[in-house]
């Protein structure tokens, strides 16, 4: 599956009902399929949905502030949590230092 940013599935759209297990195995295959300058790191990700899992606002997979799925939103770099004023987590910090590339 190749990175798209308007690709990924709405369970809205869909005419059946999509199995929760079915959908986890889905995102996982999303986040794996974003490209690294993108993707947060393992430890970022693993952080952020650990944070939304015990948020309030966390309906199943999908935030109900943003709509977002957790999992997709968590996964990506320049994103943050939605709740406003007291984000549960922010943007990720490039690694990279501009001095030091050889581009």
């Amino acid at each position: 599956m190749s990175y798209s940013s308007t690709g990924i599935l709405c369970r809205k759209c869909l005419d059946t009902e999509l199995p929760e297990g079915e959908l986890i195995r889905y995102l996982d295959q999303y986040v794996l399929s974003l490209p690294e300058d993108i993707r947060s790191s393992d430890e970022t990700y693993r952080r952020r949905l650990s944070a939304c899992s015990e948020c309030e606002h966390r309906m199943q997979a999908t935030c109900s502030l943003c709509g977002c799925y957790c999992q997709a939103r968590a996964a990506k770099r320049k994103l943050r949590c939605p709740i406003p004023k007291s984000p549960r987590w922010t943007e990720e910090e490039s690694n990279s230092n501009p001095e030091c590339d050889t581009k």
